[in-house]
């Protein structure tokens, strides 16, 4: 039997914006089961999701593992494909309800579980920390809209030196080179996640999990301005109309610009490379790549020189600062996780997971 593998993706992502949701966009509205969880930190929600999945990639399930943009080592969400069943935590600050309950979304209440009166004994405690990760996490996302004004200052520097008819023809090569062959027509439609987050450890990613598992993949990289996301929108365009079903994976510093897309049809990827997250495939896989920066006017970018140096300079710092603040979040959340582990019941949740366990291979036929 062919061993499972393991997707890891971000469903949401810390952003100038502040946290940025495509919890929608986990699993399809035609699931058979949507499992959320309920609980407060401390409660075993990321653990009860990851056993589940280890579990049922041991007995040949194919999954995804979604990732917390917070915690990356910490789950937000399990899908397993096949069965067509989720496992998603529904606290803040991703809430999840049920849309269709009883049907097909229903909640699974970890906090039944625990000694609330052993918890109210650290009341104060739980809210002075509470309050503290709120005052991090909106310093960190000021900080993080600081930087992206600096980004677009650096871009704009750029998108005037660029040379877009060269850009339109890169555009349309890369597009003759994936679709010439393709026969489909119709309407497509696009799943959209994070392939990548800006975490307490820094930029992270799981494209090779995500986006190098195709066969082909097509790397456009180059500086910021140099006309990346268009390139791959226009991809993105061409499969849609054309009625491919195609997943695309969002920019953690800017989440409704397209980083990277998937067409599972065609076995095909294109990604881009660019600060905070450079990216280079790993060796044995088949791409193409093009390098951006090759189009542009080197006398406007040396003109303007002093202020690229600036801009470089200034938004690594304020990227740097911005991951202390949710470095220091993710350390308060593990203060805040100790006010809750000692007065929770495990067996009974690990009871609850078994039962959730057999529900989800029920589902097999």
């Amino acid at each position: 039997m062919e061993k499972a593998k393991i997707r890891h993706l971000f469903p949401g992502g810390n952003t100038p914006q502040g946290f940025f949701s495509y919890y929608n966009y986990i699993i399809s509205n035609d699931a058979n089961r949507i499992f959320i969880l309920k609980g407060g930190p401390g409660t075993g929600k990321s653990t009860f999701m990851r056993k589940i999945g280890e579990e049922l990639v041991a007995q040949g399930y194919d999954a995804e593992f979604h990732h917390c943009s917070s915690d990356n080592n910490s789950l937000d969400g399990v899908v397993i494909p096949k069965l067509k069943v989720a496992l998603i935590d529904g606290t803040a600050p991703h809430v999840v309800d049920p849309k269709l309950p009883g049907c097909i979304d229903e909640i699974l209440p970890l906090g039944e579980y625990w000694d609330e009166q052993g918890i109210l004994a650290h009341k104060a405690n739980i809210m002075a920390c509470t309050a503290e990760i709120s005052k991090n996490y909106q310093r960190a996302y000021r900080l993080l809209r600081a930087a992206k004004y600096i980004y677009e200052d650096f871009a704009a520097i750029n998108t005037e030196a660029l040379d877009i008819l060269k850009t339109n023809q890169v555009a349309h090569d890369l597009i003759e080179k994936i679709f010439n062959d393709s026969k489909k027509s119709g309407s497509g439609k696009i799943r959209k996640l994070f392939a990548s987050a800006i975490t307490p450890d820094g930029p992270v990613n799981y494209l090779e999990s995500s986006v190098w598992s195709v066969g082909t993949c097509h790397v456009i990289s180059g500086d910021p301005g140099t006309g990346k996301s268009t390139i791959i929108q226009k991809v993105i365009n061409t499969a849609v109309t054309m009625g491919f079903a195609i997943e695309v994976y969002y920019c953690p510093l800017d989440p409704e610009k397209p980083e990277h897309v998937v067409i599972p049809e065609l076995n095909t990827g294109v990604t881009t490379s660019n600060i905070p997250h450079i990216y280079s495939p790993p060796k044995g896989n088949l791409f193409t790549s093009v390098n951006m920066n090759d189009y542009l006017n080197s006398s406007i970018t040396g003109k303007y020189q002093e202020n690229i140096s600036y801009d470089q300079q200034m938004f690594w710092e304020l990227f740097g600062k911005t991951i202390g603040c949710l470095k220091q979040s993710k350390q308060l959340h593990d203060q805040l996780e100790n006010y809750y582990v000692p007065y929770m019941n495990f067996q009974g949740i690990n009871d609850l997971r078994e039962k959730t366990m057999k529900r989800i291979l029920s589902y097999q036929n």
